[in-house]
């Protein structure tokens, strides 16, 4: 096998940053060394030996980005042949509006998923307990009174006979945020 001083390389986008708009990109391969000849002000840049236990715990990497699918193609549950193609909208959940899911409690539709989750779910264990005793049925009159107390510490009223601002209204509201909210 002979060894060519240049091979092609064909740039991959998912796993390299190369700056260069052509196809193919040529690097050296050859048996001998390369010497670095950069030079920044007039002054030789030099080669140093990284400590990569160091960098390692200095260098921050990408920021994880959370996203949630918010809606997709096929309703989901539904069974479907193999290689299906299920066409998914991903979003940032925090960013998102409560009132992107149809019967939430009208006094959040505005406020971002962030803002709601943090007044009404996060570090708040009764929400989550509410939301399965609310799986499993209607909630008795204690639980309704622990939800509106929860509501009411979050700036928020719920208020029995006004559609939209009712007991199922802030029900759907916690299912919502604890589906997509971030804890």
């Amino acid at each position: 096998m002979s060894e060519s001083p240049l091979s092609p390389v064909t740039p991959r986008a998912t796993t390299s940053k190369l700056r260069s708009n052509q196809d193919v990109v040529f690097i050296d391969v050859g048996a001998r060394q390369i010497e670095s000849n950069v030079v920044r002000d007039g002054i030789p840049i030099a080669v140093h030996d990284i400590d990569p236990d160091i960098l390692n715990d200095v260098v921050i990497g990408e920021p994880i980005i959370l996203y949630r699918i918010v809606s997709q193609s096929v309703k989901p549950g539904t069974p479907v042949p193999l290689d299906t193609v299920v066409d998914l909208t991903l979003a940032r959940p925090n960013t998102l509006p409560v009132g992107i899911v149809r019967g939430v409690h009208e006094g959040l539709r505005a406020t971002s998923i962030g803002n709601a989750y943090d007044r009404l779910v996060r570090g708040k264990p009764q929400a989550q307990r509410l939301v399965v005793r609310a799986s499993e049925g209607p909630l008795s009159s204690t639980d309704v009174q622990v939800l509106k107390d929860l509501f009411l510490s979050g700036d928020v009223t719920i208020e029995d006979t006004v559609p939209g601002r009712d007991v199922q209204a802030s029900i759907e509201t916690l299912k919502m945020l604890t589906s997509f909210g971030t804890p």
